[in-house]
């Protein structure tokens, strides 16, 4: 099970994509429907941009084990991609543009593992790599930003992720939510994003509280 990302088709198609807000009602669906499968003899997996250190984290990632939890994007650290024409990711889901690490054609692939700058970015995202609700998240030590791809994708840089279940209820509890807004669509080249803005405004009456655009600039 895996998040629909605003890249290519679903940017186009954009009313695919889940409302961040709404996270609080999937997650609950889901855990039923994990228990349910289990009692069928059925084990449901999910992808790297559901959950995050909400009530079901033991489930999604430890399948019942409480110990285990969300360590951050694994991209270039425990994942590799290749593609097509030899172009190496950290992530299968990355774009080519920004993430190649370079091409077997013409390196050694232990030679991009190592040293290429392209892959290891996930080796050396910190704090100071976040920005927005996830920069002074308790959690951000060890989440940082979530999945690369999701935030990306969205917001045009990694770090601010509001896929996130924890986040979700927090901002619920302070009469907050956030919604992504399409302002443009992705052009027709393979990994194509386009251009989204991320609200967040007051639940009861519906005002805007924050805007960001993909530049990360807060309005």
């Amino acid at each position: 099970i895996q998040l629909t990302v605003a890249m290519g088709n679903a940017v186009d198609n954009d009313e695919v994509l889940l409302q961040p807000y709404r996270v609080l009602e999937l997650m609950p669906l889901l855990a039923r429907l994990y228990q349910e499968g289990l009692e069928r003899g059925l084990l449901m997996t999910i992808g790297n941009n559901i959950g995050y250190y909400g009530p079901y984290e033991h489930i999604w990632r430890g399948f019942g084990d409480d110990r285990v939890h969300w360590a951050g994007c694994g991209a270039g650290q425990t994942v590799m991609a290749l593609e097509a024409d030899g172009t190496v990711k950290g992530c299968p889901s990355l774009a080519t543009v920004g993430f190649a690490g370079g091409n077997v054609r013409d390196m050694a692939l232990e030679d991009i593992w190592r040293h290429s700058e392209g892959i290891h970015f996930g080796r050396l995202r910190s704090v100071d790599d976040l920005w927005g609700y996830c920069r002074g998240c308790y959690y951000n030590d060890v989440c940082r930003g979530g999945c690369t791809w999701t935030s990306h994708s969205l917001l045009g840089k990694p770090g601010n992720n509001p896929y996130c279940h924890y986040r979700a209820l927090d901002l619920q509890k302070r009469g907050l939510r956030e919604r992504i807004v399409k302002l443009q669509d992705a052009a027709q080249d393979s990994f194509a994003v386009g251009r989204f803005d991320l609200i967040t405004e007051d639940i009861a009456s519906g005002k805007v509280v924050s805007q960001i655009s993909r530049s990360g600039q807060v309005i």
